[in-house]
């Protein structure tokens, strides 16, 4: 009883202590405390907003690393957006749901007219990338994915899934190299089954079919193919690689 009554006080303590410390962020290698933060992420909604049609822009962030230096918390984020004409979107809801469970079967189709299923990947690792043609961090993003393509083909799937007609992919493809294999057409897949609300998502999938990781777009402009915006991916690869 005395030992649980000490455990508590030491939660309530940190609890406190953290709440008493000033919060700074650490975004693509600049530090920001919460006033200069929360106005990067309006600038980065203005930009990202005025380049599209879309009537509500959100720039949310997710915490990869946090430490505690004295009166300090510093969180290392990476920041992602959600962009919609309904109304703004939450980033922590959907396929993210799926983590550790079994990643919903589908029937797709691909630029070759062939018809494509979940099973289809079973003989390795397998990365899908969520996205659509008019989505910025989803085409900001496609250099990087290219680039880990490179170094891992042969021991991972890349797969590309998007709600568009395989007349848009094709178009897009002679513009802008993008090596993924694509399915197309699976707007009711997405919607219904992966209950994607936020674009792009990579969703890593073990051989046994189980959705391990879902991670967000990671928005690095500016920063070379073997850049740290790849780090966590090739960490999620990596340990399933090994583990399988």
């Amino acid at each position: 009883m005395m030992m649980k009554k000490i455990q508590c006080l030491f939660i309530l303590f940190f609890a406190l202590a953290l709440n008493a410390q000033d919060n700074y962020y650490v975004f693509q290698g600049d530090t920001y405390n919460e006033e200069a933060f929360q106005a990067k992420l309006k600038s980065i909604e203005e930009v990202y907003g005025a380049q599209g049609s879309w009537k509500y822009t959100k720039a949310n962030f997710k915490v990869r690393h946090m430490r505690v230096r004295q009166d300090s918390i510093i969180q290392e984020v990476e920041v992602m957006l959600s962009q919609s004409n309904s109304a703004p979107l939450d980033i922590n809801v959907g396929v993210n749901g799926l983590i550790n469970k079994p990643l919903p079967d589908f029937q797709l189709q691909d630029l070759a007219n062939g018809l494509k299923s979940k099973e289809s990947y079973n003989d390795k690792i397998t990365l899908i990338n969520l996205w659509f043609t008019s989505c910025p961090p989803c085409i900001a993003e496609i250099p990087y994915l290219n680039d880990l393509k490179k170094q891992y083909e042969g021991r991972v799937n890349f797969v590309a899934i998007t709600f568009e007609p395989k007349s848009k992919i094709d178009a897009f493809l002679t513009k802008k190299p993008f090596d993924f294999e694509h399915l197309v057409d699976g707007a009711s897949y997405l919607k219904q089954d992966l209950k994607t609300n936020t674009y792009p998502k990579l969703v890593f999938m073990d051989r046994n079919g189980t959705v391990r990781f879902v991670e967000n777009a990671v928005m690095a402009q500016g920063r070379g193919p073997a850049a740290e915006v790849t780090e966590i991916l090739k960490e999620h690869l990596d340990y399933l690689l090994a583990d399988n």
